[in-house]
């Protein structure tokens, strides 16, 4: 058979469809630059930017305090740092907030959020005419793409006129939902049920912004259910908090040690830090005098037990050598009361097949289950008590551990979590 090659040179010749436009995508958060591993909320940004990676270019615009930005390198520079940080290639902008500078009244700190989420306390110190022109000008260059990460920045974008049709949100946490557990919170005060008048202004900002975008990301399945119920519509999805996995797990450690950590800037983890340091230890050692609490994170020494001599407590601060530190922890304690999404520090710790107690507020939204993947407690003395018993018994702690390993593995996984948001965003933009 022979092949007409010159018709086959021609035809291979002719001119395909054009090859898809590089998407150019703005991520608008006000995280900081990375400066070292990551914590927090940086988590579930890493793992939103290896997603937005596989779609086009990407440019993050940090609006962060003025004070900082001196701190970090310019151009280039910046850009290779925090690539590297980052583990996928950006072009990073770093721009002030302008702390608003406004009086303390009544009306200001309880009337005016009623009408305006963005007036809220919360929210009104990165908000401002500053901020504003400085997202209004981000948007008026065109981005293919706008992710938005969390509430304040599509508050940011409402001021600014924008939700132009090619914005995704990651909420994150429901804010609405953690203020009214605030509120809620003994003791009541006349001030805290004030802030309850806050609420309705949230949940209408929520709703209007989970509309205008394509697509909104909260951590859990019940989150998202809470929001289509608020009718936020169809576009909300769950996409949960991730963390990579460590090749290896400690064994059980055998010092009887109970761990807690967070970033002490969030109230909620201050709260946590304290019971566990000044109600549920107590307890604990009245039965094992031995036992101690380490108190992790940034910030650990302004807590107000820091410093007090505590029989026990150990206030660490931020720990680099997180495998050092998993190996020296028998217990991980998550006593938390309020706060909302899902919790990291719970996805770390099932990473490193360490055995946990938490609140149901602190497993909230979390696939782990009580008495096979972790224990759930609400008050001290069952708290107390659920954590002692892992410090007697080997066996337990690791089953337990192993078990909440597995199911991170299969749940929480950074790399499939990723790989899973860049597939919905495909979808969602090819329609």
């Amino acid at each position: 058979m022979t092949v007409d090659t010159a018709a086959a040179t021609e035809r291979h010749s002719e001119p395909g469809p054009p090859a898809p436009k590089p998407r150019r995508i703005l991520v608008i958060t006000n995280v900081w630059p990375l400066r070292r591993a990551r914590q927090g909320n940086e988590h579930r940004l890493a793992v939103s930017l290896s997603a937005l990676a596989e779609l086009g270019s990407i440019e993050i615009l940090h609006i962060i305090p003025e004070g900082v930005i001196a701190d970090y390198p310019e151009g280039e520079a910046l850009d290779r740092e925090q690539s590297a940080l980052w583990g996928v290639p950006v072009v990073t902008r770093c721009a002030p907030w302008f702390r608003q500078r406004r009086a303390k009244t009544f009306f200001t700190y309880y009337l005016a959020g009623m009408v305006d989420a963005a007036a809220q306390p919360e929210w009104a110190y990165v908000i401002s005419k500053e901020s504003i022109a400085i997202v209004a000008a981000a948007l008026a260059t065109r981005p293919d793409l706008v992710f938005l990460h969390r509430l304040h920045n599509a508050l940011l974008v409402e001021k600014a006129g924008g939700f132009a049709g090619n914005t995704v949100f990651d909420l994150d946490d429901v804010e609405h939902k953690k203020l009214w557990r605030l509120c809620l919170l003994p003791p009541l005060r006349p001030g805290k049920l004030l802030m309850l008048g806050h609420i309705p202004a949230l949940v209408l900002a929520t709703r209007r912004a989970a509309r205008r975008s394509l697509l909104t990301f909260v951590c859990s399945e019940l989150d998202a259910r809470h929001l289509r119920r608020l009718g936020c519509g169809s576009g909300v999805v769950a996409v949960p908090n991730a963390l990579p996995v460590p090749d290896d797990a400690p064994g059980v450690a055998p010092e009887p040690t109970v761990m807690f950590i967070g970033a002490y800037t969030y109230p909620p983890n201050v709260d946590a830090a304290e019971r566990l340091a000044t109600r549920i230890l107590p307890r604990i050692r009245a039965a094992m005098p031995e036992a101690r609490a380490l108190i992790v994170g940034k910030g650990s020494e302004l807590l107000p037990s820091f410093g007090r001599g505590l029989p026990g407590v150990e206030h660490l601060g931020y720990v680099d050598d997180l495998a050092g530190l998993y190996a020296r922890t028998r217990v991980v304690c998550c006593p938390l009361t309020n706060g909302g999404g899902t919790r990291i520090k719970l996805i770390e710790a099932a990473a490193y097949a360490r055995p946990m107690v938490s609140t149901r507020i602190g497993a909230e939204g979390l696939e782990f289950r009580d008495g096979a993947e972790i224990v759930l407690a609400d008050d001290d003395e069952a708290i107390a008590a659920a954590c002692l018993a892992l410090l007697r018994d080997d066996a337990r702690c690791a089953a337990l551990g192993a078990a909440a390993r597995q199911r991170m593995q299969a749940c929480y996984a950074a790399p499939a979590v990723s790989e899973r948001l860049s597939r919905i965003l495909r979808e969602k933009l090819a329609a």
